[in-house]
């Protein structure tokens, strides 16, 4: 069965050629995946190159866990070659996001005009697709289906449902790096996403919390990821609210200007 995939034309084609891609990658630690794009969770001295040519595969690349000191460098070698590029802070925390998201949870209930719900492999594709839309309307790239469904790898999507069954918010953590990967027991979380109509009600802040709690005690996790752009301030505050904090590194990405233009994800 061919894999769910939401967005623009541009956009499911690069996931299309990454899914490929880590098919034939997914056995080297130094390259993880969440159903966007193959990325580098190891830069060394090697990760300029390497970057460039996963670009030229996938359309856009990706380094976890770059320096932030060594962007300037960086991005002068992806100019050289024709390549645009953009970087987000690297967002991360350990035990003490555990600490932090049972303690929403204890002080924070969602409304009582939503449910909240997992999706998996039973989820209708219907909703699956609407979630995704959700998504989409917030500047956030959704992932392939068999990513949201737990299918493709570890990991949980949480999305928030009004009493008419539409969804009002999401949230999502993975399992993306190689077990053998110095970052193993680091997971993505993020795509915090709420419909415009619903925000300001902690929605999207209590399913965050709920994730985290499910991959510390279900899939063995250690620490959370995620890019925050910079000046960003409502995603910061967030983030900071379940101890993800602003760190040393930076998401580095890579573009192929004549796949995808110069800018891929908010």
């Amino acid at each position: 069965m061919d894999d769910e995939f939401f967005g623009a034309p541009d956009k499911v084609a690069l996931m299309r050629r990454a899914a490929a891609l880590w098919e034939l990658l997914k056995e080297q630690p130094r390259y993880s995946f969440y159903g966007r794009m193959v990325a580098l969770s190891e830069p060394d001295e090697d990760a300029p190159a390497r970057l460039m040519n996963l670009a030229r595969v996938q359309g856009a690349s990706v380094a976890y866990y770059y320096p932030k000191s060594g962007l300037d460098n960086l991005f002068a070698q992806y100019e050289a070659q024709g390549f645009a590029h953009d970087w987000w802070n690297h967002y991360r925390g350990g035990e003490a996001v555990l600490a932090a998201a049972r303690k929403i949870l204890a002080e924070h209930a969602l409304p009582g005009d939503v449910t909240l719900v997992r999706i998996d492999s039973t989820t209708p594709a219907d909703l699956v697709a609407k979630t995704a839309e959700l998504c989409i309307s917030c500047e956030v790239m959704a992932v392939p289906g068999s990513v949201m469904r737990g299918i493709s790898q570890p990991g949980i999507t949480l999305v928030a449902l009004d009493r008419a069954g539409s969804p009002v918010a999401h949230a999502a953590s993975y399992v993306i790096h190689h077990p053998e990967s110095v970052r193993a027991s680091d997971a993505f979380w993020g795509m915090l996403a709420t419909r415009e109509d619903r925000r300001g009600q902690r929605i999207a802040l209590v399913l965050g919390a709920h994730a985290i709690v499910h991959m510390w005690e279900r899939e063995g996790i250690r620490g959370f990821m995620t890019g925050v752009r910079e000046g960003n301030i409502s995603s910061s505050r967030l983030c900071n609210r379940l101890g993800v904090v602003d760190t040393e590194w930076a998401y580095a990405q890579c573009i192929d200007r004549a796949q995808l233009g110069g800018q891929l994800t908010k």
